[in-house]
């Protein structure tokens, strides 16, 4: 046999080897993944399931950076005091600092959102949606409350509620880290 055979034939027997591997491998055993990372910025639905909480809010003060809030070993995440109008899921004390992450060097009035294309930078009087991941929808003494999305109120307080209240009523209930698939 020929260099080019054996170079064929023992690829091909790789090839075959590493199919059936793979077969009996996933054949239909069960076997823990971790499911926590919904994208920030994926679909309405997948921020409904992701949220621990999701609000129209009204912007009450400037985007600045707060030590207090977030540390001040994180000079890239900045908080803007919002007033809760209405909240569709989650339970929010009237008022909370949202925080979210901003390029490098900015001052207030010039931050840049370093996110997804999700968030933008809150202005005072202005009114969004905005949907927390991680934090503390109470806002007790020392806790902070993450943005996943923060986006204007287009289509007015009401007609954001009803919408969102639609998406979170269909959303997927929010996985847990070791669920089983298969």
């Amino acid at each position: 046999m020929s260099v080019k055979t054996w170079a064929m034939t023992g690829t091909a027997a790789a090839v075959l080897l590493g199919s059936g591997w793979y077969a009996w491998e996933s054949s239909g055993a069960s076997h823990t993944e971790s499911l926590c990372g919904i994208p920030s910025g994926g679909t309405d639905a997948e921020v409904a399931t992701g949220a621990q909480g999701i609000a129209v809010v009204e912007a009450t003060g400037e985007a600045a950076h707060d030590p207090q809030a977030v540390g001040a070993e994180n000079p890239d995440l900045v908080t803007t005091p919002v007033r809760i109008l209405e909240s569709m899921k989650g339970r929010f004390a009237p008022s909370i600092g949202v925080s979210q992450r901003v390029e490098p060097g900015g001052t207030p009035g010039s931050f840049k959102v370093a996110t997804s294309n999700r968030e933008v930078m809150m202005e005072p009087g202005e009114r969004y949606v905005v949907a927390i991941g991680p934090g503390d929808l109470q806002a007790r003494p020392g806790t902070t409350t993450f943005a996943t999305l923060i986006q204007p109120a287009h289509r007015g307080t009401a007609e954001e509620v009803d919408y969102w209240r639609s998406v979170i009523a269909k959303a997927l209930p929010k996985p847990v880290c070791d669920d089983t698939v298969s």
